[in-house]
């Protein structure tokens, strides 16, 4: 199924708005979802991070590690005066 979008040359009433963009003109999606998907309703912490998510992700490329390549050598500069 496709979006639908709609462009409102004054932002409509009809759904909550931030109050920066009240009567400016604006784009709405309407995005439809699958009959499974769900919103996933997610705690955070004080630094806005979803609760166990460095736990869940802390070490995941252990066993492929990432190899950084040769970087060449310095350019050589004029010094600053």
């Amino acid at each position: 199924m496709q979006p639908i979008r709609q462009i409102y040359q004054d932002a409509p009433r009809s759904i909550t708005i931030p109050e920066e963009l009240q009567h400016q003109a604006v784009e709405i999606i309407i995005w439809p979802l699958d009959k499974q998907a769900t919103v996933p309703s997610q705690d955070t912490d004080a630094n806005g991070w979803p609760i166990g998510f460095f736990e869940a992700t802390a070490g995941c490329l252990a066993d492929d590690p990432i190899e950084r390549a040769p970087q060449g050598d310095y350019e050589q500069r004029l010094e600053l005066e």
